[in-house]
């Protein structure tokens, strides 16, 4: 699984993360152009609404046409929306919001293809785990970018040279990711477009598998995690706050120095991840999120103690562990609740909820530091505490509606749920068999319980369509109960529901 070509791809995507920290200039940027935090907060926010409308649309076509090809064009978007900064010069312009949509939504698509094509290598016991390693790409970047930036630009962005050096930057290291992506080959499960034709029987009648495929709106419905979706809202816009506003935090103490903070963040996130991730996994991932979401709250709080450049430390560090155990377990969970074929919409959907919450923090953040200013409180404590009280609240509401999850004295393992989908396949394979020795192959077989719909394969098993859906997403639990797994994912994909 950790072969060349992974290291590959993670070092391509550290390369882009690298890039991306360096735009957390961004907000001097904004100033230079003569916007305040709260036209900073709306314009990251309304960034994310054309983000997040192409992302569904992104997702399904990493699905269709394949995640490598989706990586490589959404790599050079990347470079194009950094070179469009280069002609902004107002922040009233709506050519600013036009380039921000780009950025992100082309960002979204490197993350989005990426982590599916390393994730479709692996089965959904493992789910997590490859997702916390090849996501720890983006803190190696952060390690990389963030003392870049300061080295870059000590004084923030003063002049027009500075805002286009950064942005040249910032495309030149995108652009140097694309060969290393350009080496990594593209995967067969991951790749839908050439699937074979499958015949199925429903009842007496027989279908092509090819002639129908629902809706992206059907499927995402279908499956749809929405508490987890929440969780990932709430702590998208609490992770992505602190980042995006630091810079005009720390100019507030008359310094440019931010890269203390995302340093220690990044180095305690890879640490994490490194070493207690799996064993988080086990404890259950429902639980790991509600306890992230406190670490979470916690981290905001620190950052009331701030009063010099250096303490910022502190709050990093917690931070770190919070981003570094939440963004795993909830894009794990939320993905584990899609079949296989269907990870690229569902890895897309659920790095998408981390989007929505900047979104909707950006310009909350923005407006809390405009009224508080406007009636005398310390602007960037007002928006701490906010986002502190906002994340614990929606804390006890995630608890209490996974509340049997949470509280269960013995979390059921990913391993054990296989086991248990082996012993319902050998048991149904035991039926079909008795049954297909009852009845010629010519024959069109019922279900063995009236009124249960069963699907009919070539191999002459007929099955019920949640048990071909264990089928497709555990080949090992499959071939226990003698069925082919190609076969039931390309089946069961195309069945109405």
């Amino acid at each position: 699984m950790y072969d060349f070509t992974f290291w590959l791809a993670y070092l391509s995507n550290a390369l882009v993360s690298a890039a991306n920290t360096l735009l957390c200039r961004y907000a001097d940027f904004v100033d230079f152009l003569g916007g305040t935090e709260y036209h900073l907060g709306w314009i990251v926010g309304i960034g994310m609404v054309g983000s997040l409308l192409g992302r569904f649309a992104l997702g399904d076509s990493i699905d269709r046409f394949g995640a490598r090809r989706l990586w490589l064009i959404t790599i050079l978007g990347t470079v194009a929306s950094c070179l469009l900064h280069l002609v902004i010069f107002d922040y009233r312009s709506p050519l600013i919001y036009i380039a921000r949509v780009l950025y992100i939504l082309t960002l979204a698509g490197v993350f989005s293809a990426s982590m599916t094509l390393m994730t479709g290598r692996v089965t959904k016991e493992r789910l997590a785990e490859v997702i916390g390693i090849f996501g720890s790409a983006g803190f190696a970047g952060v390690v990389l970018g963030a003392p870049l930036a300061d080295l870059l630009f000590p004084h923030g962005i003063p002049d027009r040279w500075s805002a286009d050096y950064l942005f040249l930057m910032a495309a030149g290291l995108c652009l140097a990711s694309y060969p290393l992506a350009w080496l990594v080959p593209e995967r067969a499960t991951n790749h839908r477009m050439h699937r074979p034709q499958t015949n199925v029987r429903i009842g007496s009648r027989r279908h092509s598998a090819q002639r129908w495929r629902p809706s992206t709106f059907r499927i995402l419905c279908h499956y749809w995690p929405g508490p987890v979706v929440a969780a990932g809202i709430v702590a998208g816009a609490a992770l992505f706050i602190p980042p995006t506003f630091l810079p005009r935090f720390v100019a507030e103490m008359g310094v440019h120095d931010v890269s203390g903070f995302f340093v220690l963040y990044a180095i305690t996130a890879i640490t994490v991840r490194s070493l207690i991730l799996r064993p988080l996994q086990r404890w259950g991932l429902e639980r790991v999120i509600a306890a992230g979401l406190v670490i979470l709250a916690i981290s905001q709080l620190l950052f009331l103690t701030v009063r010099q450049p250096w303490e910022l430390v502190i709050p990093g560090l917690v931070f770190g562990l919070a981003h570094a155990v939440l963004f795993p377990a909830i894009v794990g969970l939320g993905s584990a609740a899609y079949p296989k074929r269907h990870r690229g919409l569902a890895t897309t959907l659920m790095m998408a909820t981390f989007d929505a919450g900047l979104l909707v923090g950006g310009p909350m953040a923005g407006a809390v530091l405009r009224f508080a200013g406007d009636f005398g409180l310390p602007r960037y404590s007002a928006m701490f505490v906010t986002v502190c009280l906002s994340v614990l609240i929606f804390d006890a509401v995630f608890v209490w509606l996974q509340r049997a999850k949470v509280f269960r004295n013995h979390p059921t393992s990913d391993h054990s749920s296989t086991q248990q989908t082996a012993v319902r396949l050998t048991a149904l394979s035991g039926v079909a068999s008795a049954t297909s020795a009852h009845n010629p192959p010519s024959q069109e077989r019922d279900s063995t319980t009236p009124g249960v719909l069963t699907v009919g394969l070539e191999n002459g098993s007929a099955l019920t369509p949640e048990v071909l859906s264990g089928a497709a997403d555990a080949p090992a639990s499959a071939a226990v109960g003698g069925i082919n797994p190609d076969e039931a994912a390309a089946t069961i994909g195309h069945l109405p529901s």
